[in-house]
């Protein structure tokens, strides 16, 4: 009969480190969830009024205070305001009238030819260029080129649609001319001056033609003013 094999069973016991041995650095440390709470509307508004603000600030700071004297500063709204009471009142009827004749001359279908403009330019430019030129004459009017090329259309049309009004006579012109031979015109003749006096003429009676006219218009305008 075999031999019964007897086993053996080793009981093995499972080594425990202590607590004092063991490298916490190398335990990772659970990371707590957050959760972020949206921004306050109210607020994020505030923030973009305060980005807007410093922008605009330090874009349009001179424009909005163009000077500053002793710490004090000075706005353009002020130096509006002082400029309104002086000339508003002025400067509001200038207005007005301009609009009346520009509506006045659109309404009339009056065109002016590029040719006549260009012509006209081209004699102010000659006429200033012995003093700086053209465009510095407008620099010191506070004017520029598309101001005085409104004017010089504007000047034109109303030539034009006046101009059965304002074209002096040879008996005018002559006139004109006796009056002055002892003065403006001695030792001069007719024809030389001719072309000058007639052209004073026109100007002249231009200038009579047009209040007239501009009044008549004025008068039958439809203008509100609210003050100033």
């Amino acid at each position: 009969m075999p031999k019964a094999i007897k086993k053996t069973v080793k009981k093995v016991t499972k080594k425990v480190m202590p607590i004092e041995e063991l490298d916490l650095s190398m335990v990772p440390t659970p990371v707590p969830s957050v959760t972020k709470k949206p921004m306050n509307p109210k607020v994020l508004k505030l923030a973009l009024l305060v980005v807007i603000i410093g922008l605009l600030t330090y874009k349009v700071g001179p424009w909005l205070v163009p000077a500053v004297a002793g710490s004090r500063p000075i706005t353009r709204f002020e130096i509006w305001s002082r400029l309104e009471k002086t000339y508003g009142a002025q400067a509001l009827d200038d207005m007005i009238n301009e609009k009346i004749l520009d509506k006045a001359i659109a309404d009339s279908g009056v065109k002016i030819d590029q040719s006549k403009l260009d012509a006209q330019i081209k004699t102010l430019e000659t006429q200033f260029e012995s003093t700086g030129g053209l465009d510095e004459a407008l620099a010191q009017r506070g004017l520029t080129r598309k101001d005085l090329i409104k004017q010089v259309k504007t000047q034109l049309a109303v030539e034009e649609l006046l101009a059965d009004k304002i074209a002096p006579s040879e008996d005018e012109v002559k006139k004109q001319f006796d009056a002055g031979l002892a003065t403006v015109y001695k030792d001069k003749k007719f024809d030389d001056v001719k072309g000058n006096i007639t052209e004073e003429l026109k100007q002249s009676k231009l200038r009579d033609a047009f209040l007239a006219w501009f009044a008549d218009i004025k008068k039958d305008a439809k203008v509100k003013s609210f003050g100033l």
